[in-house]
């Protein structure tokens, strides 16, 4: 389980910046976040031309209190680096005035040369991958969320059975306000989802695991303000084992939907799905006016052969007429299990006719003639010395929006012209109000002009 490399390797593409060191704050920066590439500029001139060229997570800068323009020269660092950079002045004690006059320009904060880790932290919205690691071997603390977060997360859980893509996407606005930030991204091996910008540089970032397997990963960033607090983070940490739970959820629900959808002889949709898809395709052609043809058919004689050779043979019989019929019919169009040895073809013409004035179905009675070729010269194994040439077919069809509206009442046309064919003496299709069969060899501009 293999995650995109932008969102894993998000912090290898931050930079920090050191503009005129007071000391050894490049070095500091080093040892306390490996994670982060540091560029060094000895003067504010050299510090904004490098800024242009390499976009910084955060800066330092030396404040010398003798230096001339040195408003000018935060202004100017704080239009290099733009708005989403975090800028921080560090000077020496006598040179706190200057630094607190120079706030307005564009700086975000200050600190007192040598800086601590942890006013480092906090000045620039970081946080170490050694206290990171320090926090995560510790259990997680019992946290009460408040009202706003079980509501949000009430609507989330709601929802869960529309997939994991919609779900992770909630999840991000749920965490972006909880945690009362513009950028949140989520990562699994299967979806990358975000709310905010999309590039945006993540100050806090939590791996989502279940089980000891790496799921994914939570990545949020920084707020304008104020950095997050240890509290935070460590609520971030309750929200990826959250997350995790929620998506094992998610692809077992998902896992139990697909299961009632489909028949467990033929692995084709059953009924359940059939009526529902075609309820929403009849809906869409009704809305971009195009027609629907649904194919009911069944297998002649189909008891005989189940007393004869048992219900072992019978299964297999009907999977191979699955095969068969799926295998000669267009990607788009619906294959269906209907029950018993019931079937239901839907076919639709998914794009615009390639050739002018063709009519739709565009190929269905070609469909029909091939697949009951195939199923003429199909040798079933299980049925010994009656294998080929042994199974027939007899079909009805109907059409939206002639003979129907709706899909249960399209499929009971289509149950009708199917009696219809069985009264005729079987092997052969009929239409909805048609006295006589189809002859599949007529073509079918010919066939409606009849009709």
């Amino acid at each position: 389980m293999r995650l995109p490399s932008s969102f894993w390797n998000v912090t290898d593409r931050s930079r920090l910046a050191v503009v005129c060191d007071p000391g050894d704050l490049a070095a500091q920066l080093r040892a306390r976040y490996p994670q982060f590439n540091v560029i060094e500029s000895p003067t504010y001139l050299a510090g904004i031309a490098a800024l242009a060229n390499q976009p910084a997570r955060g800066l330092l800068v030396g404040v010398d209190p003798n230096a001339r323009k040195l408003e000018s020269a935060v202004a100017g660092l704080r239009k290099a680096a733009g708005s989403s950079s975090r800028i921080v002045l560090c000077c020496r004690p006598s040179g706190e005035p200057a630094a607190r006059s120079v706030l307005g320009s564009g700086a975000d904060d200050y600190l007192i040369y040598p800086p601590r880790g942890e006013e480092l932290d906090e000045a620039l919205g970081l946080t170490s991958p050694a206290v990171a690691a320090r926090q995560a071997s510790l259990p997680l603390a019992a946290t009460t969320p408040s009202w706003e977060e079980l509501t949000g997360l009430a609507e989330v859980m709601a929802r869960m059975g529309e997939g994991q893509r919609p779900l992770l996407e909630r999840l991000c606005q749920w965490i972006a306000g909880s945690m009362r930030t513009a950028h949140v991204r989520i990562a699994t091996a299967d979806e990358c989802v975000h709310v905010g910008d999309p590039q945006a540089d993540a100050a806090v970032v939590e791996t989502i695991m279940a089980g000891g397997k790496t799921l994914g990963q939570i990545l949020v960033g920084a707020r304008q303000k104020s950095p997050f607090s240890l509290t935070e983070i460590e609520k971030l940490r309750h929200y990826g084992q959250l997350i995790a739970h929620l998506i094992e959820a998610s692809e077992q629900q998902q896992s139990w939907q697909s299961l009632a959808m489909i028949d467990e002889v033929t692995e084709l949709p059953n009924r359940r799905y059939l009526l529902q898809a075609l309820s929403e395709l009849l809906q869409k052609a009704g809305a971009q006016r195009f027609r629907v043809t649904v194919l009911l058919f069944d297998l002649d004689g189909f008891k005989h052969f189940n007393d004869t050779y048992g219900h072992a043979a019978g299964d297999e019989i009907l999977r191979d007429i699955s095969r068969l019929f799926r295998q000669h019919c267009r990607q788009h169009d619906i294959v269906a299990r209907y029950g018993g040895d019931e079937f239901v073809v839907v076919f639709w013409d998914a794009d615009e006719p390639r050739v002018p004035g063709s009519k739709h179905p565009t190929d269905v009675l070609a469909v029909l003639r091939r697949a009951k070729e195939a199923i003429h010269s199909h040798a079933f194994p299980k049925l010994g010395p009656e294998a080929q040439g042994c199974i027939t077919i007899s079909g009805g069809l109907a059409t939206f929006p002639w003979d129907a509206h709706d899909a249960e009442s399209l499929v009971e046309r289509a149950d009708e012209a199917l009696l219809q064919a069985k009264r005729a003496g079987k092997d052969r299709i009929h239409i909805v109000g048609r006295q006589g069969p189809v002859d599949e060899s007529v073509p079918e501009e010919e066939r409606l002009a009849e009709d």
